[in-house]
């Protein structure tokens, strides 16, 4: 993990940290390993200015450059650095947000834990999985727990005769947070 800088132009990055002390992100051996397993704290750092913080700030630079200038308007490249120079001063008088969500991976098991539901940290998590141990992750479903603990062969079959079912209205559902594309 690299703390998110006032300079830097992203508005958000992601990396590993001690789990339970999100701020340490020099790891050693110690802070990692417990037995078998891996743990890791995911860590998110995000610019969260105000909009309205931005705009204000924004409007009073350009009123004193334009002051400054003795001129009327700026052009787009003045405005577009007046904001990128804005949003950096703001950025240097506050914090990123930082969000950070645990990680443990069970060598002996091969299962990763990861602690939250949320869809865009799990991504963003399984991205760095990915990039950070070169393996990728497939989100466990009673199908692939089914597959991972094994089965004997009559739960075999009656698990290949069983159907899908709903169990929610159509109409309450909450299309979001399904992950599998069902057909009518």
């Amino acid at each position: 993990m690299k703390p998110l800088e006032p300079e830097d132009e992203e508005p958000e990055r992601s990396g590993w940290s001690k789990i339970g002390e999100p701020f340490v992100v020099d790891l050693t051996h110690e802070d990692v390993f417990f037995n078998e397993y891996v743990n890791l704290g995911f860590r998110t750092d995000r610019w969260k200015l105000s909009p309205s913080l931005v705009k204000k700030a924004l409007r009073d630079a350009e009123a004193a450059y334009l002051e400054k200038k003795g001129r009327e308007k700026l052009s787009r490249t003045e405005k577009s650095e007046l904001k990128l120079m804005v949003t950096k001063k703001l950025r240097r008088a506050a914090d990123p947000a930082t969000r950070v969500v645990d990680v443990s991976w069970s060598l002996n098991e091969g299962v990763v834990r990861f602690f939250s539901h949320a869809t865009k940290p799990g991504t963003q998590m399984m991205d760095l999985f990915k990039k950070t141990f070169g393996l990728t992750l497939v989100p466990e479903s009673p199908y692939t727990l089914a597959e991972r603990i094994g089965l004997d062969k009559a739960q075999k079959t009656a698990w290949s005769d069983m159907e899908m079912t709903s169990l929610a209205d159509r109409a309450a559902r909450r299309p979001e947070l399904d992950y599998a594309a069902e057909e009518e």
